[in-house]
């Protein structure tokens, strides 16, 4: 189980209306027990079988009411791959932009964004947010349709791309590229995110 370190804890629950309010909560003692209550309520979330908002499909809401099956593991099926991976071959040659979401150009992350949604499955825009949708796996237990990663030394995600498998990927490379396939560059690569 990967539970989010704290930096991502404090701004993921910092309120709106107040930014440093609980920054000051955290710095004034209560550390250990926000940290516990964060943890506490995780493993309670895990246990019940559930997977992160972001990397689940979308349903109709009356799929409850119908007796369909309830997600239990994060792993998207071989179907929803399927068509994220599709969508995103759909788009090949059309040129990298940064900010690019659709439908003439796409970044790394617009890309991403756009192909899996295609497929039903909600994402954020940005590789970094992108990339802790789901549960991280080396390079070399990357299977078809998890999202590769690069980081620069601090440990950012800068570059994301969805895996096909046998050392190939499809990505929106860089300014001045095209959307395309293309051999997984090791240079930087972090490794994967299975959704």
């Amino acid at each position: 189980m990967r539970l989010p370190r704290e930096h991502e804890r404090a701004r993921a629950c910092r309120p709106t209306t107040d930014p440093g309010s609980q920054a000051a909560s955290v710095r004034s003692g209560r550390r250990g027990t926000r940290a516990f209550t964060v943890a506490a309520l995780a493993a309670a979330v895990l246990a019940a079988g559930t997977a992160p908002a972001l990397a689940q499909p979308h349903a109709p809401a009356d799929t409850a009411e119908r007796g369909g099956p309830e997600r239990v593991h994060q792993s998207l099926s071989s179907s929803t791959i399927d068509t994220a991976i599709a969508a995103a071959e759909s788009q090949k040659g059309k040129p990298y932009a940064w900010g690019g979401t659709g439908p003439d150009s796409f970044d790394c992350s617009g890309l991403v964004q756009y192909a899996f949604g295609q497929a039903g499955v909600s994402l954020p825009r940005v590789a970094q947010d992108q990339v802790r949708s789901g549960t991280h796996v080396s390079y070399a237990d990357a299977r078809r349709g998890d999202l590769l990663y690069w980081t620069d030394g601090g440990g950012y995600a800068y570059h994301v791309a969805i895996y096909l498998g046998g050392g190939r990927m499809i990505d929106a490379p860089s300014s001045g590229g095209a959307i395309g396939e293309r051999a997984v560059t090791r240079h930087n690569l972090a490794g994967g995110v299975r959704l």
